[in-house]
């Protein structure tokens, strides 16, 4: 099994998350969709069965999205979300996937950062940022850990994904760091779930 297959999870992902973070899980990813500026190109990754597509477009309108996701199951599970929206670009792929030559206004990396190792995490990051521009928007919801127990409930978390999706990463890397390291300013972010999740705004 290849690494961070989600396929054996398509049909139950979403509703797993939603057991475990209730409300959460979709506030933390939608809070700032709003930012996102009318007639931009959008950068999607690791967007899973695509229920964000409906939520941007309760929104936004005119955008352009990219949307990569590397399950097979997730992305046909996308497309059927957004059968009428054709301004939808989709790729079976990973950041290695991103259109040579394209730049986007805006990245959007939710629950993605955290399936890595700190060093894959480093190079990866730096794949995605060639396709940013002059104030590109990175908006990330991801995990974060400063409690006994968010370290405990993760340490759980990736001993399941481990098992069921073969994740690369054997604990919450440093992705803040990684995009500030990048250049990334964080302009506002908002907690969830305890503090738990965080989803956070940034602008190179």
């Amino acid at each position: 099994m290849k690494s961070n297959d989600f396929d054996r999870l398509a049909f139950v992902y979403d509703r797993l998350a939603k057991l475990f973070f209730g409300k959460s899980i979709i506030e933390s990813q939608t809070y700032f969709l709003n930012k996102i500026p009318d007639n931009s190109k959008v950068l999607i990754l690791g967007g899973g069965t695509g229920w964000i597509l409906t939520e941007i477009s309760k929104t936004k309108n005119e955008l352009d999205i990219c949307y990569i996701e590397a399950s097979e199951k997730m992305i046909a599970r996308a497309k059927e979300k957004s059968r009428s929206n054709r301004r939808v670009y989709f790729i079976h792929g990973t950041e290695n996937d991103i259109p040579s030559g394209e730049h986007f206004d805006v990245v959007i990396t939710n629950f993605y950062l955290d399936l890595f190792s700190d060093d894959s995490l480093k190079i990866i990051l730096e794949k995605i940022k060639k396709s940013t521009m002059i104030r590109t928007q990175w908006i990330v919801t991801d995990f974060v850990n400063n409690t006994w127990w968010q370290n405990f409930l993760l340490k759980l978390m990736y001993i399941f994904f481990q098992v069921t999706c073969n994740i690369e990463a054997r604990r919450l890397p440093a992705w803040r760091i990684g995009l500030q390291n990048l250049g990334a300013k964080e302009v506002d972010s908002r907690n969830y779930y305890g503090n738990f999740i965080q989803a956070s705004l940034f602008y190179f």
